[in-house]
Parts: structure tokens; C-alpha cells; sequence
């Protein structure tokens, strides 16, 4: 179309470009791939117009002062960002998803976008917009190439002699001038710059912005796999850590290294340890010197022995539905990535899409299952990959649900968490039936009738709850469990001990090596299509381990609800344990709550 054709409005008009750029402007404003036009024939690829990232420089709307002329010479938007190019990664078969998400990374240097590279180049594979700006690089613009590959990552850089040098001002101006509106921002800084980013980015008041520490960036990885929607609710998430310890100070010690060694990616989880009433002064000093940097730690020590069920199940409550509980025993190690796994499993199954949450989930295992224990004739060995290998699943590296609750580390989830306490109140007080009467049909935790699970499977059998359960190659596992002698496991003869002991520790996922030539692989995406699957294309497990449908789980719950209380009305209120057990007109429920 002439140019001529185009009203020459105030909308419309460009002191330098003119009306073309402007328009292309406004149209990728509204598109969802910002694309503003396409030039075909251009002899002038050179020409200034055709190599600028912004439009000419205007007085930005945070602040008006001019720009000092220092800072002037690293923030000409006229002229190209660098460009620095990375290997192509595995989830470049991964079909792009459009989107309008638009992220800005602000990190110090050179080294930390290199070390972040594989979650921003999935990012743009993706169809977001990644805009980044380094900082505290050297006084010369970086405008060579690095890395050969087929990721293109674009930055600009901006130094300053002092760092509180109008460094507010030029970060601000910085995302001012960006084409299209920031959705997410994502930054790491050094000591002295932190402070000075942080407290500029509070005027961005409704972007999340995430502070991600220099030292997890390259284990970032995962990060990549998230959507806009699972950004956006990043901080919702608040996950407590509980530890529960009696007589075990070497593996308290080792429980709580593992914890202090993991990466938390900024987040600042509390910490509470629970400690029997009658533990040992060894485990009692071990609990004194701790030291947790992370967030808050209290300690609670019980004045009347209570045993592992109590122990276990008052060692956290939810006080939000925005809060998750992991419960840790003290004869359990975490990865260091644990809490990578479970926040990038919250965000997607709790946060993500409408279609990926659901009220069944209750929790997520950091544990590999490697043998099940719940058949009648006794403990079995257990794969999930060969289960689905058997039953035709395309890809058996899947992860998967399972109606048996795990605890050897695990996060709980707020809602199901209160349920299953008024459930226990109500069982233990024989509200609702004879504390003997069996509920789940032939499965051995009929017999023990001193743990917890033997109550919490009850409940997850008459809802049809689920786990979601990890399932990595050779059961390597975000926790394990060191099977000591305690309140489960008795003193045997050694070589017995030994060879059960192997029946349960699995192998954690470690740490990969940094170098600066590529980005590490975490291994937390080794997953099918490298991203955890939607939540309808995860397989379900019953408590024997058998694949089953999970409508057909709740169906079996619901027709045991019947055969237990006579009541087939509809459930009215979700988690809510009176109205499902019809005891509302039965039981007051001040008596048992």
C-alpha cells in the first residue's frame, strides 16, 4: 500500500521513521507473536531505521530526568543488541506455543545469561519475548557473537563507574523503552547491585518479579518448561519444610546437610523441627546448633510422649490454601534439587491451567515407589516403567499418580491435609465407626494400627485421591530413605537389616558440573516432550499397583462410602469430611474438632 494513502495523524507520525514504523508499532502491540510487519526488497539493511530495537529516545514515564551522559552511551536504543548465540537444546521439537508473555532479564553479566541460556532459549522457542540487560558488564559494548547454534539470545549492556550512579533511573528507562509490555521479570544480582535493582522493580507493583541467586542459575533449566500462567503465580506457592526427629542425631545431621545444601531459587521456605518428648541430648544439641539461613526455623518439643502418629501428623498445619507441607522423617536425605521438582510440579498442577488442576491431586512424592507393600500376600517389586511399557504407553518415562500416599518425603496439600484431620478425629473417637472396622478391602495397612498412612489411605480410598509420583530413569529419586532403626524398623541381625535397607535407598539426583562451554542438564526434564505431561495424560495407579482409570477410583470410593454409611447422596462441599460421610446430622461437630 503507497504511503500516501496513510492519513498523516499525530497517531501515525514519527519525527525520524515516519508513518511505516509507527504503524508496525501499533500493530505488533496487538498481536500475540508482536510481529509489526514483514519488509520484503529492502536494499538498505544497514540503514539506522532497520537495525533499532525501540523507537527514538523519549522521556520515560517512571522518571523525566534526562539521561546523564555516561549512561547515555550504553543505552542508545537505536542501535542493535548484542547477539549471543547458544546450542540447540532438546525441546526444540517441542511445537512452539504463541503467546503474548513477555519477560525481561536483568542479570550482572555476560556469564549469568549464559548460565540461564537453556531457560531463556525454551523461553523463546516457546513464542515469548525475552529482552535482557546486562547491567555490570565491561565498558564495552559486547556486540560480537558467541556460541554457534541455532538459539539467538539478544542483550544489551549499561555499566556505570559507582553503582548507585542513576542506576535506578537507567533500568527503569531501560523497561520503559522496551517494545511491548513486560509480563515476568526474572534477575540475579551482586551485593552491591541487588538492593539498587530490587528496590526499582517495586515500581513495577502488579509484574512478578523473581530473584533468582547467581549460584542456581545454571541449574535453572526447568524454568523453561513453565508457562506464562505458572509464572505469573510463582510466589503464591509457599512450601513449609517439617522434619521430625526422636533418637537418630547422625541422621538428623544428615537430613538437615541435605536441606541446607539444596537450591531454593530464591524462594525462602521456614523450617520447623519436631522432637519427641524423650529424645536423646545428642539429637537435642544437633537441633540447638542448626543453623537455617533460608527462612524462619522453630523448633517444638513435645512434654508427653506422643508416638509416631501424632508426631507425624501435628507436625504441620496449613494456615492458607496457598500453603504445602513437606513432611520429612529423619532417616530421609532430599536432593538438591527436591524443591525444584516440587515447584515446578505446584505450579503446573496447582497453578497452571484449568484443565491441569484438580481437587483429586493431594500431594507431590519426591520418592521413586520401587516395591509396594499394601497387597495382602506381602511386599512386591515395583517399575513403573515396565507397567507402562506392558499396557502400551508411548513413552513409559512418564511421571504418574497413585492412591498411595508417600512418606519419605512428600508435599502435602492445604485442603486435603485439614480433611484428613477432622477424618483422623473422627475415626480415633469412633464418631463414625468402630476404631476395627476395616475400610479398604484387603490391603495390609488394615494392620497398623499405629501409623498415620493406615488412616490417610482410608481417606484416600473413599475419595479417590491421588499422588503425583516421579519416574526417572533407574529410580532415581528427589529423596530416599535410609530404612534406620526406629519406630518402624526394628534391631535385626545384620545382614538381614542390609538387604532390606537395599530394597528402599534410591539413588538422588545430583548436582551437575558448571563449565562455561554449555548449560548443564539438571536432569529434571527428562520427561516426555521434556515438560511435565497435562494433567489427563498422566496414568493412574490404584493402591495394589494396578493401572486404573481415575473416574473408576472415585467410583469404587463412592460405592464404599455407601456400603459403609448408607448415604448416596451427592457430594456437596468438596473436602469437606462431614458432608461426604453424611455425619451432619449424626455427630456435633464441636465434639471431635
Amino acid at each position: 500500500m503507497p504511503v500516501s494513502l496513510i492519513p498523516e495523524t499525530e497517531a501515525l507520525s514519527d519525527p525520524i521513521y515516519g508513518v511505516w514504523s509507527k504503524l508496525g508499532g501499533m500493530i505488533s502491540h496487538s498481536r500475540s507473536d508482536h510481529l509489526g510487519g514483514l519488509v520484503l526488497g529492502t536494499e538498505g539493511l544497514d540503514n539506522d531505521w532497520c537495525l533499532s530495537t525501540a523507537f527514538p529516545e523519549q522521556p520515560p514515564r517512571l522518571n523525566s530526568r534526562p539521561l546523564g551522559p555516561r549512561l547515555s552511551a550504553h543505552l542508545d536504543h537505536r542501535r542493535p543488541p548484542a547477539l549471543h548465540r547458544f546450542p540447540a537444546f532438546s525441546s526444540q521439537s517441542t511445537p512452539p506455543r504463541l503467546s503474548s508473555g513477555t519477560f525481561a532479564l536483568i542479570f550482572p553479566q555476560m556469564e549469568d545469561l549464559h548460565h540461564f541460556s537453556s531457560a531463556a532459549c525454551r523461553m523463546q522457542q516457546a513464542g515469548y519475548s525475552v529482552y535482557t540487560l546486562l547491567y555490570a558488564g565491561s565498558s564495552e559494548r559486547l556486540d560480537h557473537l558467541g556460541f554457534s547454534g541455532e538459539c539467538t539470545l539478544k542483550f544489551e549492556t549499561m555499566t556505570w563507574t559507582q553503582p548507585n550512579s542513576n542506576a535506578e533511573f537507567a533500568i527503569s528507562s531501560w523497561l520503559e523503552k522496551l517494545p511491548h509490555i513486560v509480563d515476568i521479570v526474572i534477575l540475579t544480582g551482586t551485593s552491591e547491585y541487588s538492593l539498587i535493582t530490587r528496590a526499582t522493580l517495586k515500581k513495577l507493583a502488579a509484574v512478578p518479579v523473581i530473584e533468582i541467586p547467581r549460584a542456581d542459575l545454571p541449574f535453572c533449566d526447568w524454568m523453561g518448561s513453565l508457562t506464562l500462567l505458572e509464572w505469573q503465580n510463582w510466589h503464591k506457592p509457599r512450601i513449609d519444610l517439617s522434619v521430625i526427629t526422636h533418637k537418630r542425631p547422625r541422621s538428623l545431621g544428615r537430613l538437615l546437610s541435605s536441606l541446607s545444601n539444596a537450591r531454593y531459587f530464591g524462594d525462602r521456605p521456614d523450617l520447623r523441627i519436631n522432637v519427641e518428648q524423650d529424645a536423646d541430648a545428642d539429637t537435642l544439641r544437633s537441633v540447638e546448633t542448626f543453623q537455617w539461613d533460608v527462612g524462619h526455623i522453630f523448633v517444638h518439643h513435645r512434654i508427653v510422649h506422643g508416638g509416631l502418629m501424632p508426631a507425624v501428623v501435628e507436625s504441620w498445619y496449613p494456615h492458607s490454601n496457598d500453603s504445602y507441607g513437606l513432611i520429612l522423617e529423619d532417616d530421609v536425605e532430599v536432593s538438591p534439587l527436591f524443591y525444584a521438582w516440587a515447584k515446578m510440579s505446584l505450579l503446573r498442577y496447582r497453578y497452571g491451567s484449568p484443565e491441569d488442576r484438580s481437587p483429586q491431586l493431594f500431594g507431590i512424592s519426591l520418592y521413586q515407589q520401587k516395591h509396594l507393600e499394601l497387597r495382602p500376600e506381602g511386599r512386591h517389586r515395583f517399575n513403573a516403567r515396565d507397567i507402562f511399557t506392558a499396557a502400551g504407553l508411548s513413552d513409559p518415562s512418564t511421571p504418574y499418580l497413585s492412591q498411595i500416599p508417600c512418606s519419605w518425603g512428600a508435599v502435602y496439600f492445604p485442603e486435603h491435609w485439614r480433611e484428613f484431620h477432622t477424618y483422623l478425629s473422627l475415626r480415633l473417637s469412633e464418631q463414625a465407626w468402630d476404631l476395627e472396622q476395616p475400610v479398604v478391602p484387603a490391603v495390609r495397612s488394615n494392620r497398623w494400627r499405629r501409623s498415620w498412612k493406615k488412616y490417610f489411605i482410608e481417606l484416600v480410598y473413599l475419595r479417590g485421591y491421588v499422588m503425583l509420583y516421579p519416574n526417572f530413569e533407574g529410580y532415581t529419586s528427589l529423596s530416599t530413605n535410609h530404612l534406620e532403626v526406629g519406630s518402624h524398623v526394628k534391631d535385626v541381625p545384620k545382614d538381614t537389616y542390609m538387604r532390606k535397607k537395599k530394597l528402599f535407598e534410591l539413588p538422588l539426583m545430583a548436582i551437575p558440573a558448571v563449565d562455561d562451554v554449555s548449560p548443564v542438564d539438571t536432569g529434571l526434564l527428562s520427561l516426555p516432550g521434556s515438560t511435565l505431561p497435562a494433567r489427563r495424560a498422566l496414568p493412574s495407579l490404584d493402591l495394589l499397583g494396578t493401572l486404573v482409570a481415575e473416574d473408576m477410583l472415585v467410583e469404587r470410593g463412592r460405592e464404599r462410602r455407601w456400603e459403609l454409611t448408607g448415604c448416596g447422596n451427592e457430594v456437596q462441599i468438596v473436602h469437606d469430611i462431614w458432608d461426604f460421610l453424611c455425619l451432619e446430622d449424626l455427630v456435633d461437630r464441636s465434639s471431635v474438632s
